[in-house]
């Protein structure tokens, strides 16, 4: 049995991911097909999984370390959510499992079919496992990722697995899990489960980078990135009026409705206290303002439980090539305090302001 260590300091082979940009301080590079991993190599494993500082940065980590085992061909992740559809006319809903891969390109829409996927997928086990060949190997494997406060999440394995080397990958998806869960915990808001705040500087400044060197032919037909702040009118009443408890139903209803509104493709946020932002990908202006106009109304006409009617007024700006993140949701709240100035219960395009010469003050405007 031949092991082989890898460190950053190796001078003939120095570890570095291409996904992450990150120097792997330690590589496990298995030599056999006989696996009995020492101590060492199992805590090197853990050692660069529990350094990661993001979800993100975790699950590029771990993509990382099941490609380098040679027995693995290929490990790819996917985002499982449970999506609720009602069909014209019906007022029953269907539910159906929706799968992203992991990264979601933004950049794109994504027309991949994952049914084969789904077909192959248990969700009721932890493990699913390809029908054994001639060898008693199996040549796929699908581990389900679950309990955390985000979506399920599973790791698609192709290669040659048997029992020995399925409780390996067990231990090294169980740290994974675990990690996931962590995760979770600090950077998704307990109540709506949507990505948190600090979730929201990563994204957008991953989104912002994409566009440092994109170059906009027509600003109001390119389809590119939109940032929007959306804020529940009068939410203070609410908890006034009602209470606390009907206030965070009626939070956690608002985040349901923007699930169902939005694509998979767009993000998500709890920004704070009644705000969520959105990032809208791959949008022209008069679509965003169509999209967000369309969740709008989708808030007003529907029916809170014992609160009755609940509006939203919506700040709305283009992601560009020139911005800092930080101006990008300044100019996206600018135009959030003209909705609320102007009237509440409606969509504000920034780009839209200095057309009409628009000079905000945020600290002249009553909120509630």
């Amino acid at each position: 049995m031949q092991y082989l260590i890898s460190t950053p300091h190796s001078p003939k082979n120095p570890v570095f991911s291409h996904k992450t940009g990150i120097i792997l301080p330690f590589t496990l590079r298995i030599r056999t097909m006989n696996l009995n991993p020492t101590v060492r190599q199992f805590f090197s494993c853990t050692l660069q999984l529990t350094a990661q500082q993001d979800y993100q940065e975790l699950t590029h980590n771990f993509l990382d370390i099941l490609t380098g085992i040679p027995w693995i061909d290929s490990a790819s992740a996917y985002e499982i959510y449970n999506h609720e559809r009602k069909k014209p006319g019906e007022t029953s809903s269907v539910r159906e499992l929706l799968i992203r891969r992991f990264p979601l390109d933004f950049t794109r829409n994504d027309e991949e079919d994952y049914s084969s996927l789904l077909a192959e997928f248990d969700n009721s086990s932890d493990l699913s496992l390809s029908v054994p060949d001639e060898s008693g190997f199996y040549t796929w494997a699908i581990f389900s990722i679950k309990g955390g406060s985000g979506p399920e999440r599973a790791i698609h394995l192709e290669g040659a697995f048997d029992r020995e080397k399925l409780e390996l990958l067990d231990g090294l998806r169980g740290i994974y899990r675990n990690l996931v869960l962590l995760h979770d915990t600090k950077e998704r808001d307990v109540l709506t489960k949507l990505p948190n705040r600090q979730s929201l500087d990563a994204r957008l400044l991953q989104v912002c980078e994409h566009y440092s060197d994109y170059q906009v032919i027509d600003k109001n037909q390119e389809k590119c990135s939109w940032i929007a702040i959306l804020d529940i009118d009068h939410f203070k009443r609410v908890n006034d009026n009602f209470g606390h408890l009907y206030g965070d139903e009626v939070l956690l209803i608002f985040s349901q409705l923007m699930g169902k509104c939005f694509r998979y493709t767009d993000f998500l946020f709890r920004y704070g206290g009644e705000e969520f932002v959105v990032i809208l990908n791959l949008a022209s202006q008069d679509m965003a303002i169509t999209v967000f106009n369309r969740f709008r109304e989708a808030v007003a006409n529907y029916s809170f439980p014992t609160v009755g009617q609940v509006t939203v007024s919506i700040g709305l700006t283009r992601v560009d090539s020139i911005s800092m993140p930080t101006t990008q949701l300044d100019h996206a709240d600018k135009a959030l305090y003209h909705a609320k100035e102007t009237g509440r219960n409606r969509v504000i395009l920034y780009e839209d302001m200095s057309v009409l010469g628009q000079d905000h003050n945020p600290a002249d405007i009553e909120l509630f």
